[in-house]
């Protein structure tokens, strides 16, 4: 899978993707896809068991080798044609990061962080891990799912306690730096400053 598949990703995300080096840009893209999939998940769960339901299905394609994967689901495919780079305790982590919230109808602070804290491990640090990194993106990746969440569920977030991070400066994790500047209020042309120089 290549960036280009990732068109119904926001212009934002995509961004991201594309500053990702070459050889994990398939897998990140698959990541923020699946990622995005489960909020649709839970943004159309009209019965919390209806969506309960999804996400075991979801949960069982992962867990299953890759030739016995449902064929009709384009996401599981690209998901195979990343090989090795995306663990299943990741996928496992993410599936249970949206799982904290489903059956809530005001998302709470508890139920929140505890959705912040596993999607920031699922993507920020699968992320960090690739790059090699020993900095810790615990912090803006919990800052960046909580925005993410106030902005994709306006009405359902009433207050959210999101910690103050600073983007992290290294030009190798600037795809996670530019997710963060997407869900804030900032302005067209100081986030695109951003992404062409770090600033």
């Amino acid at each position: 899978m290549t960036a280009d598949n990732a068109l119904d990703l926001s212009p934002p995300v995509r961004l991201a993707i594309a500053y990702a080096p070459s050889d994990v840009r398939s897998a990140f893209a698959v990541l923020l896809q699946i990622d995005q999939r489960f909020a649709e998940i839970l943004r159309n769960a009209r019965e919390p068991m209806i969506a309960q339901i999804k996400m075991a299905w979801w949960r069982e394609a992962f867990a299953s080798a890759a030739d016995a994967r449902p064929k009709g689901e384009p996401l599981l495919q690209a998901l195979n044609e990343t090989g090795e780079l995306i663990p299943l305790s990741v996928l496992e982590g993410l599936a249970s990061a949206w799982e904290h919230l489903l059956g809530i109808e005001q998302f709470n602070q508890e139920a929140m962080d505890a959705h912040a804290e596993l999607r920031a491990e699922a993507i920020f640090l699968t992320y960090a891990g690739w790059m090699g990194t020993i900095q810790d993106v615990r912090l803006i990746g919990r800052s960046w799912a909580l925005e993410a969440l106030r902005t994709a569920f306006p009405e359902r977030v009433r207050d959210c306690d999101i910690p103050y991070a600073p983007l992290p400066k290294a030009r190798v994790l600037r795809p996670l730096s530019i997710l963060t500047m997407s869900v804030q209020n900032v302005s067209g042309p100081r986030f695109i400053l951003h992404a062409l120089t770090g600033i």
